[in-house]
Parts: structure tokens; C-alpha cells; sequence
């Protein structure tokens, strides 16, 4: 049967000297120490004996070209295990891992046995110990299965099963005891349904019924007696799980049983039958390494072999890298940043559309009752009907109306009343008929700027004016004012906004002498900065 050779990680600063030199001899002595357990990596991986091949042929021609590129040569062995698990991670892994159900397993005994003097406590049957292996590693995810093998068949420890995974040190530490863990719970399971079945007389009748031809040499009684070991390995698996005292003693009394129980996942991944490398493919590695004329073919080898980290080894398809990492770092507290935006402008109510820091101070907003300075005699006299008749738009009381800026005196007004009939003309100190104020446009939209001109005309004589905003987020350059009779003014509206500003609407006021008002809706979109 063959066996997996042993790896002297010494040789690796060596071996990666060589390579870097472009020695023949380097590259098979790196193929001779690798080869073995690269292809029975890539077979558990895949069950393709062609695809296998293949990955290991690969891995070798790219590791001639890019291993030296590696920061520490003594990650090595990591190198090629990434190299070649890119490739079979890239074409595609199987559920379950895959051993050939015709091979034996090893004879050799298990490396963790304490006792070795337990007579009748041999192996399990190979197809026995192929059920408990495949029915405990479907239990786990495929990526668990991988660590399993790599720890604990192919002996990689943390520091070298980190580089190979892409991960730290401390994660594959990780990933590992929660590998282990799982594993244990589900060969124990396995056993314990093949010990029910056993106790039910469908497997292992023949150790029931005849305990004696199985019993080692020399026992006394009728029946067998567990030695020390086989209590210690009962005493073991009954703290892992409540046991049923009539299974207890049915597998005291039955060898199979007993052999059974005294498999451990390490063990079994470790004596699991190892595949038998093809003669051909060293030769094959060689030949395409050193041909002059396969010059290209091995840029493409290496060039499908995907980028390299930081460190030189080879990326992992399935593993993030450090930049891709920082990417979704910065991205995430972005998103949470806009989120927490989001939610102030929830709890700020419907006043406020942006977050904005430092708070924006608000100034008082001028009342449309508020008198215009300098106010003449006739403050407080009652206002005149405005030019439809009514005292605003809406045909309600017009508030007192507050003295014009401008008054005229009519120059054509008769100093004696006795020349006309028509009654008497007001006094001088009358003002003059308001106007009507016109505002143009009605509608602002404002989206890839913050400000805009709202133009303000008076017609049909003067005009005075207030405004008012629906939110402190709209600024007007002027609150009020005053305007002859056909003369116009332009009145600059800014949108204020912080760090985000969301999309949202508001209106401006204006309101003239009569109490008429005059509304302008603002239409904004989403801004930044």
C-alpha cells in the first residue's frame, strides 16, 4: 500500500534557492517531496484521478516560476498546498471528501493507542471504518472537512494551515477545534447507531452469540471481560453523551463493539487509504518545466494560477483579500454613517431634511401684520378693497394696513373747491391706491445647485412686502420690502445644507399690504457637501 512520504521543512529555503535559479534538480527534489501528498490532497478534493493530475502538474510548473517570490521560504510547503488548492476550489469541490471505498486502510496501529496489550482489540473491517468515515464527514461543511484534512492527515500546523487558507494563525486555531469538535460529535453518533444495530442482532450477531471465540486466550467464564483499556475507552464516550445502560453492557461483552469505540477521528483521517501517484506524471512535470518550446504554455499555467497576496503566496478564491477587507470596512461604516443620517432626520421631524453640524442658528421670521417703518397718519385706518373687489384672494378681512414707503401728492389737485363740482379730493396726507405685487417664477426647482432668483414686480401702484420660509433649510437675501409702482426687484434664494442633504420640497410667501399672498414652491434633490 502506498504511503505518504514525510516532509523536511529544513530543505524548503533550499529548495526555494534553487527554484529561484532555475535548477532542474531543485524541481525534482521539491516534486519528490511534495508530489505524494499534493496528489492525494487534490483526489480527496476533487475524486478525479485526471483532474488530480492535472492540479499537481500545475501546481509544480507554477510554483517553478513564482515560489521565490514568497517572502519566508519556509512557507513553502503552504505555496504549493494554496497553489493547489486555488485549483481545486476553482473546479470545483465534492460535498463529501473522497477516499476509494476499495482500498484498505492501514494496519498499522493507531498513533494515539495507549495500550497495545488489549487482545481481540484489532481494527474494524475496512468497509466498516469507510461507513463511520463518510458518515461522519457528511455531518460537516466541505470547508471544515478541508481543515480536518490538512490538520490532521497532512499535518499542517496553524501558522502553515493559515498561510495555506488565506487566514491567520489564530483563526485557523479556530477553525480547527470547532472542526474537531463537530467531527468527534459526529463519528460518535455514527458509532452509537452501528452499536444499536449491533445490539438488535443486524450487525455483529456472530460476536453476540459466540462472545467465547472472540475472547482473547486465557479467559475465564463463560463470557468475555472488558480489560482496563476497553473501561477507559467506555468511560471516555460516556461523557460525551447520555448512554443506555443495556447498550453499556453490550458492548462490553461485544469485540466489534469494543474496536469500534476505540476509533478517533485524528486516527481515521490519518489511516484512511492513500491513492497511488501515476508513474508518468513525474516526468510529465519534468518535461514541461524544462522544454524551451513550452515557454508560453507555462506563462499560461502560472497566469491561471490567479494573484498573489502580499506575503507571495497564492490568493484563495473564497477568502477576501486585505484590500477587498478594507474596501468593505471603509463601505460598511459608510453605510452605518448614512443610516445614523437617516435616523436623525426621522427623529429631527419634519422641520428638518439634513443632518447638519454644528446646529444652523434660525433667525426670527418677520410677521405679515408687522408695521413698515415710519408709518404716516393714516396707520391704523382700515384697508381699501384691493383690485377684485375683495380684501385678498380669498375674500377675507385685510389686516391694517401699513404706510407705503413711497407717497405721491396728485400735482393736478384744485386749490379751491369752488371751481368743480366733484366732491372734495382726499387731504394731502392720504397715501396713494396700493398695488398688486407679481411674483415670477412659481416654481423652483433646484437640483446640482443651491441657489435661484425669484423676481418681485409691483403693479397698479406701490407695493410692500413680507416673506416667510416653510423651513429654515430655504434662505431669502431679503425679508421685506418695499417697491414703487412699476419698478421690479430680484430676491436670491440659497438652500442650506450640511454633510447629506435629502431630497424634499418647501414654499415661500409673500405677502403685500392687503394681506394677499403670493406662494413660490421650491423643489429640491439629494446633495452631499
Amino acid at each position: 500500500m502506498p504511503r505518504l512520504s514525510t516532509s523536511a521543512h529544513s530543505a524548503d529555503r533550499k529548495l526555494v534557492k534553487g527554484l529561484n535559479e532555475g535548477d532542474e534538480a531543485a524541481l525534482a527534489a521539491l516534486y519528490d517531496e511534495y508530489a505524494e501528498r499534493l496528489y492525494d490532497y487534490a483526489m480527496s478534493m476533487t475524486g478525479d484521478e485526471k483532474v488530480a493530475a492535472d492540479i499537481v502538474h500545475d501546481t509544480f510548473i507554477d510554483a517553478c516560476r513564482r515560489a521565490p517570490r514568497m517572502r519566508d521560504p519556509l512557507h513553502l510547503g503552504s505555496w504549493v498546498y494554496g497553489a493547489a488548492r486555488r485549483r481545486c476550489v476553482r473546479r470545483g469541490r465534492a460535498k463529501v471528501l473522497f477516499w476509494d471505498r476499495g482500498a484498505e486502510f492501514s494496519d498499522a496501529p493507531f498513533p494515539d493507542h495507549a495500550e497495545t496489550d488489549d487482545a481481540g482489540l484489532d481494527w474494524p473491517p475496512s468497509d466498516e471504518l469507510h461507513r463511520l468515515l463518510r458518515g461522519a464527514l457528511s455531518r460537516l461543511e466541505p470547508v471544515d472537512q478541508e481543515v480536518m484534512l490538512l490538520a490532521f492527515r497532512h499535518g499542517l500546523r496553524p501558522a502553515r494551515l493559515g498561510a495555506t487558507l488565506g487566514l491567520s494563525p489564530r483563526r485557523a486555531v479556530t477553525r480547527v477545534r470547532r472542526g474537531r469538535a463537530q467531527l468527534e460529535a459526529a463519528l460518535l453518533e455514527e458509532i452509537q447507531r452501528a452499536e444499536k444495530a449491533c445490539a438488535a442482532g443486524r450487525e455483529g450477531t456472530a460476536a453476540v452469540t459466540r462472545p467465547a471465540a472472540s475472547a482473547p486466550a486465557g479467559a475465564e467464564g463463560t463470557g468475555p471481560r472488558p480489560g482496563r483499556g476497553a473501561l477507559r475507552v467506555l468511560h471516555r464516550r460516556a461523557d460525551d453523551s447520555p448512554t443506555d445502560p443495556a447498550a453499556e453492557r453490550h458492548v462490553a461483552g461485544c469485540a466489534g463493539c469494543l474496536r469500534r469505540r476505540r476509533v478517533t477521528s485524528a486516527a481515521l483521517l490519518r489511516r484512511a487509504p492513500a491513492p497511488v501517484l501515476p508513474a508518468a506524471l513525474r516526468h510529465r512535470v519534468m518535461h514541461t518545466a524544462t522544454d524551451p518550446e513550452l515557454a508560453g504554455y507555462r506563462v499560461d499555467i502560472a497566469a491561471r494560477g490567479g494573484s498573489l497576496t502580499p506575503s507571495g503566496l497564492p490568493s484563495q478564491p473564497d477568502v477576501p483579500s486585505p484590500f477587498t477587507r478594507r474596501w468593505l470596512f471603509t463601505g460598511g461604516g459608510m453605510v452605518g454613517a448614512l443610516v445614523s443620517a437617516l435616523i436623525a432626520t426621522l427623529v429631527m421631524g419634519p422641520g428638518g431634511g439634513t443632518l447638519s453640524w454644528p446646529p444652523f442658528r434660525t433667525r426670527p421670521q418677520p410677521s405679515i401684520t408687522h408695521d413698515a417703518p415710519g408709518g404716516g397718519p393714516g396707520h391704523g385706518r382700515p384697508s381699501s378693497p384691493g383690485p377684485d373687489g375683495g380684501g385678498g384672494p380669498q375674500g377675507r378681512p385685510a389686516p391694517p394696513l401699513a404706510s407705503p414707503q413711497t407717497e405721491q401728492k396728485d400735482p393736478q389737485q384744485p386749490k379751491d373747491p369752488s371751481q368743480t363740482p366733484s366732491p372734495p379730493s382726499p387731504s394731502p396726507d392720504t397715501p396713494a391706491e396700493p398695488g398688486v405685487l407679481v411674483v415670477h417664477p412659481v416654481k423652483v426647482e433646484m437640483h446640482g445647485t443651491k441657489t435661484a432668483q425669484v423676481k418681485l414686480a409691483a403693479r397698479s401702484g406701490p407695493v410692500s412686502w413680507t416673506a416667510v420660509t416653510s423651513t429654515n433649510q430655504l434662505v431669502l437675501s431679503d425679508m421685506q420690502g418695499g417697491m414703487s409702482e412699476g419698478t421690479t426687484m430680484r430676491v436670491t434664494l440659497t438652500l442650506r445644507t450640511a454633510l447629506i442633504g435629502l431630497p424634499g420640497q418647501g414654499t415661500l410667501t409673500f405677502t403685500d399690504s392687503e394681506g394677499a399672498t403670493r406662494q413660490v414652491t421650491v423643489v429640491w434633490g439629494a446633495t452631499l457637501l
